[in-house]
C-alpha cells in the first residue's frame, strides 16, 4: 500500500502549517512580552523533567487504552504493532481536519483486521475521551463562572447540581443500554447505512467492562495532561501550584475540542484559549501561552514524530 501523501494532501497539510505559523506570530506580536527561552531556562528544568514523566504515562495510560478497547472489540494484537498503530494516528490525526485522520491512521499499520473495523474500535476510544472532557469541562466551566463572580453562589450550586444529575443519568443509560451496541442497532435498521457502515458490526461486541475501563483511562488521561499543565503554569508564573492552575488546563482543553482542526496540531488555537483563561485568573498572558505551547511540544509535537518515522520506515 502506498502511504506517500497525493498533491491535495501534501497542499491542505502546508495550508494546516501556515494557518498554524500565522497564528503564532500573530499571538507572539501580540503579547510581546512572551519569551520562549523560559521552556528550557535551568529554573525550569526540574519541573520540564516532570511534565516529561507525565508524558511517559500519559503514552503508557493511552497505548493501556487501546490496546484494551482492542483487545474487547477484535482480539489480541502485539504490544509492538498496538503502539506504531498508535503513534501513527496521532501523526495522522495532526494535519487532517477534525483529526479525523487518527482513525485511519491506526488502521495504517493493522494489517490483520479490516480497516473498518479497527476504526470503529477507534471510535469508541474516541467517544470514552469525548465523555469525560465535556462533563470535565462543564464542571471546570461552572468553576470558572464562580471565580469570575458571574452568577450567584445559589445559581452555581444549583448548576453543580443539574450537572450532577444529568451526568448520573447519562451513566445509567450508557451503562444499561449498551450504548455503542445500542447504536449499531438503529443503524442496523437503516439499509443504506447498514451497507456504509457494515463494519461498525464490531460495536456489538462492547459490554458495560468495555465501556467502563474506556472512561476510567480517559478519566486518568485528562487528569495526567491537567497535571502537565498545572506544573507548567506553576512554573512560568513563578507561583506555588493551585487548584485553578489545573482546572484552567482543562478549559483549554475543552474549548479547543469544539474549535475546528485549522492549523497543524491546533497549534494556536490550544494557545489562545489558554492565554484566556490564565488572564482571567490574574496571570500574564504569557503563562498561558508558554503552558499550552509546552504542552504541544510534549503531547502532540513528539508522538507525531514519533509517529511519522514509523511510518517512513515500516516495510509495507
Amino acid at each position: 500500500m502506498d502511504l506517500s501523501l497525493s498533491r491535495k494532501e501534501k497542499l491542505f497539510l502546508l495550508i494546516k502549517i501556515v494557518i498554524a505559523a500565522a497564528i503564532m506570530i500573530y499571538l507572539a506580536q501580540k503579547f510581546r512580552s512572551i519569551n520562549f527561552s523560559k521552556i528550557f531556562t535551568r529554573e525550569n528544568i526540574p519541573v520540564m523533567g516532570i511534565v516529561f514523566l507525565l508524558t511517559g504515562l500519559n503514552f503508557m495510560v493511552q497505548l493501556k487504552k487501546w490496546k484494551s478497547v482492542f483487545t474487547d472489540m477484535l482480539g489480541e494484537l502485539s504490544n509492538k504493532k498496538i503502539a506504531a498503530s498508535f503513534f501513527v494516528g496521532v501523526a495522522a490525526g495532526s494535519f487532517t481536519p477534525g483529526r479525523f485522520g487518527e482513525y485511519f491512521g491506526r488502521s495504517l499499520m493493522i494489517k490483520e483486521f479490516p480497516t473498518g473495523e479497527v476504526i470503529s474500535a477507534s471510535i469508541v476510544d474516541k467517544l470514552a475521551n469525548m465523555f469525560i472532557l465535556v462533563f470535565s469541562g462543564l464542571f471546570s466551566t461552572i468553576w470558572f463562572l464562580s471565580f469570575t463572580k458571574t452568577f450567584s453562589s445559589k445559581t452555581i450550586y444549583s448548576l453543580v447540581v443539574l450537572l450532577v444529575f444529568l451526568l448520573g443519568i447519562l451513566l445509567y443509560s450508557i451503562f444499561r443500554t449498551k450504548a455503542a451496541a445500542y447504536v449499531y442497532k438503529r443503524i442496523e435498521k437503516l439499509r443504506l447505512l447498514k451497507k456504509m457502515f457494515f463494519h461498525l458490526q464490531v460495536l456489538k461486541r462492547t459490554n458495560n467492562r468495555t465501556v467502563f475501563i474506556q472512561l476510567l483511562y480517559s478519566f486518568l488521561l485528562y487528569g495526567i495532561i491537567a497535571l502537565q499543565y498545572g506544573f507548567l503554569t506553576s512554573a512560568f508564573a513563578n507561583k506555588p501550584l493551585e487548584s485553578a492552575f489545573f482546572l484552567c488546563g482543562i478549559l483549554t482543553l475543552f474549548v479547543k475540542s469544539f474549535i475546528p482542526s485549522i492549523s497543524f496540531g491546533d497549534l494556536g488555537i490550544r494557545e489562545s484559549a489558554s492565554i484566556f483563561f490564565i488572564s482571567a485568573i490574574g496571570l500574564p498572558a504569557e503563562v498561558g501561552f508558554l503552558s499550552a505551547f509546552s504542552i504541544f511540544l510534549f503531547n502532540i509535537l513528539l508522538p507525531s514524530v514519533i509517529g511519522l518515522i514509523l511510518l517512513l520506515t515500516t516495510k509495507r
